[in-house]
């Protein structure tokens, strides 16, 4: 322990005020020193206005000179404040720090992506389940199909999974003039607007067709996919789940549809085989680091 710099200070500053007392009164002082040096004796009246003309100074001085400051005494130790430590009571509960964003450079990432919905009977079940295993995906709306469901689209979009534009009705887009390609984009993007969601950046045309009148005139992030387990032939939950477990991979963008309740009944099972397998699920925006500004094809990594 150090004294303190202005403890040292006030010292000094008392010792020059005491002598300047002692010079300025020297003569009332007289008789004390004569007392002291006779203590066995009662001091005589003649001490009195001495004596407390003595007390009133000391205790003046003490009080402006925060003599009596008992924090001022000590100097504390220094304390580095770099890298403080955090002591957790045993009766409070600290939260462990959020776990950083995945690098899909560095584990195995996979894409689920749903076609076709909303569905009003099996979507909010695909939603559910996602929801309970804590996973991530993207669906591609058909625009006439959003009408009504504007409480499923806030809730796909409140959970962190990602939506997307699939065209109005759903026609093979190569085979129409552009004004209606445009047209089926922009009827698309307003439903899903007045759903109360933002618009979509990304676009998944029909069946997958794509030509360069396409890719000239809609000015979204083009996705198709890589993995393509045909749910839409499967006739039993296990077939899907065998299906797409079978090509699956790191970097894989999987191609399902949200309106098939055979679809809706294997993903629990497609979840806790392919995390048990070490797959994490992104959506495909983080799986290929998109942005909004994102333009061209984009099918996954192979």
């Amino acid at each position: 322990m150090k004294v303190s710099k202005r403890v040292k200070k006030s010292v000094k500053r008392w010792r020059r005020q005491w002598r300047k007392i002692t010079r300025r009164y020297a003569k009332q002082l007289k008789p004390i020193k004569k007392w002291l040096k006779h203590s066995d004796h009662q001091p005589p009246t003649a001490l009195a206005f001495p004596l407390v003309l003595l007390c009133c100074l000391v205790l003046a001085l003490a009080l402006s000179s925060d003599l009596f400051g008992l924090d001022n005494f000590i100097q504390p130790a220094r304390v580095e404040h770099n890298a403080p430590t955090i002591v957790k009571p045993k009766h409070i509960k600290i939260s462990e720090p959020v776990q950083p964003g995945i690098n899909c450079m560095q584990v195995a990432c996979l894409a689920l992506t749903f076609d076709d919905g909303p569905n009003p009977l099996t979507t909010p079940q695909i939603v559910s389940e996602l929801e309970q295993a804590n996973v991530k995906a993207t669906f591609f709306m058909v625009g006439s199909r959003v009408a009504g469901n504007d409480g499923l689209l806030q809730q796909m979009y409140n959970d962190g999974d990602e939506i997307g534009n699939h065209s109005w009705s759903h026609p093979d887009l190569t085979k129409l003039p552009v004004d209606q390609i445009r047209q089926q984009v922009k009827l698309t993007q307003e439903a899903i607007m007045a759903a109360g969601v933002p618009p979509p950046t990304l676009f998944r045309p029909p069946y997958g067709a794509v030509n360069p009148t396409i890719e000239a005139n809609i000015p979204m992030t083009i996705l198709l996919w890589n993995e393509d387990p045909e749910d839409w032939a499967a006739r039993t939950p296990a077939q899907v789940v065998r299906a797409v477990e079978a090509s699956a991979h790191p970097g894989g963008i999987v191609d399902m549809h949200d309106i098939y309740d055979l679809t809706a009944n294997a993903l629990p099972q497609i979840l806790s085989d392919l995390q048990a397998q070490g797959y994490h699920f992104v959506t495909v925006s983080e799986l290929l680091k998109l942005t909004p500004a994102s333009r061209g094809l984009y099918y996954g990594h192979y």
